[in-house]
């Protein structure tokens, strides 16, 4: 006979969606709370930028940011783009009212966070991978779990979140609906300065015909450099080899120059990058926070933030449920839903914005997105 742990709340993922839910639970309410990730904490972070916004998030898990070394964090003085011409301009922030952003150090960032939980009475599984999900009559889960070295077990649980990012993977072997946006991926390298070269404090973006430049200045004389383009345009081209993505670069007008006297710590990773919206809503007692609730184009700068902010909702919602509100859980799909369709208006306005490669194929898919319908809609016909 299958033995079992139980606790309130499984949360599989160990990134911010999911150390911030788990945060907010031990802050705010009795209920305990395990952490499932994965991998060994030690892959690469990527996703970079943020508003001061952040800081308020964090005073609300109850984080100081004192707690961060001042190397974690630079603020963004600049922030250019050659999109739509190739003039450098100043650009403005298009998913948010406040202009002044940060880089963070992404690694040192996820694990102060986790860390932070655990310290607070999280029970965290790193290496240990889920290998079933299922719910009984009171709704409540019995998940099967398989770790590197300790082998199999089982947990019961009240509450099953997923906040394992695009892949969305607790939501796919539920059946979860969802609505795929688009192909977008991320083809990129950090890089590196020797300590006499003086970095700017910028961000800086290009178009390119098969899509986007984003460089960025990091803590402790790093950069990232990334290409955004369909996944399909990617593979096509071979641009994750180091010769295809190099040679794109070189037909840069301002980034190329940018990062003339850098070293690359390695050869390009590629990433998902899509837009994505998933229904949590369609199963009980589970819900998908950070990316695995919603997924945004880069562009928008709305990754860790929502990651955070998204969190701290559900987990309220959670709070809520357990104590009786039966919507709970479908009031937050609703404002989720809501905010993926507000993006998807503005995300189209931007992307019209540049009309030089208007019959290339990475452009001329984004024109025609904006005759897409509201994402409920979209969810709805799926469901």
């Amino acid at each position: 006979m299958t033995k079992y742990s139980e606790t309130d709340v499984v949360i599989v993922g160990g990134g911010p969606a999911g150390a911030s839910i788990a945060l907010t639970l031990l802050n705010y309410s009795a209920l305990r709370v395990t952490i499932i990730e994965q991998s060994a904490l030690d892959s690469v972070r990527v996703g970079e930028q943020v508003n001061a916004s952040l800081f308020d998030l964090l005073d609300y898990l109850k984080i100081n940011k004192n707690g961060f070394d001042e190397s974690q964090f630079i603020r963004g003085y600049s922030n250019l783009a050659a999109w739509g011409n190739s003039r450098i301009t100043a650009r403005e922030s298009i998913f948010s009212t406040q202009d002044e952003s940060y880089q963070l150090d992404r690694t040192a960032f996820d694990l102060l966070l986790l860390s932070e939980a655990a310290e607070k009475g999280a029970v965290v599984l790193p290496r240990t991978k889920c290998m079933g999900f299922r719910q009984n009559e009171n709704n409540h889960w019995e998940i099967d779990l398989n770790h590197q070295t300790k082998g199999a077990f089982s947990l019961k649980a009240k509450y099953l979140v997923d906040a394992t990012g695009r892949q969305s993977n607790v939501g796919r072997k539920l059946g979860i609906p969802s609505f795929k946006q688009d192909e977008l991926v991320a083809v990129g390298t950090f890089l590196h300065f020797d300590a006499s070269q003086k970095l700017k404090h910028e961000i800086v973006l290009e178009t390119v015909e098969d899509g986007w430049w984003y460089c960025a200045t990091l803590p402790n004389q790093k950069m990232t450099l990334t290409l955004f383009s369909d996944a399909d345009i990617v593979k096509e081209k071979q641009l994750q080899k180091s010769e295809n993505w190099a040679k794109l670069l070189s037909q840069t007008l301002h980034i190329k120059t940018k990062i003339k006297y850098a070293k690359a710590y390695e050869s390009p990773w590629v990433r998902n990058a899509f837009s994505k919206i998933t229904d949590s809503s369609m199963r009980s007692n589970f819900i998908a926070v950070g990316d695995a609730a919603a997924s945004f184009d880069p562009i928008s700068s709305m990754g860790i933030g929502f990651a955070i902010s998204s969190a701290c909702n559900a987990a309220n919602a959670i709070m809520a449920h357990y104590y009786g509100h039966d919507d709970a859980l479908v009031d937050y799909q609703k404002n989720i839903t809501n905010i993926f369709d507000d993006y998807l208006k503005i995300h189209s306005q931007f992307y019209n914005k540049e009309q030089r490669w208007a019959t290339a194929p990475f452009w001329q898919r984004r024109v025609s997105q904006q005759a897409n319908v509201a994402a409920k809609t979209h969810l709805a016909a799926q469901a």
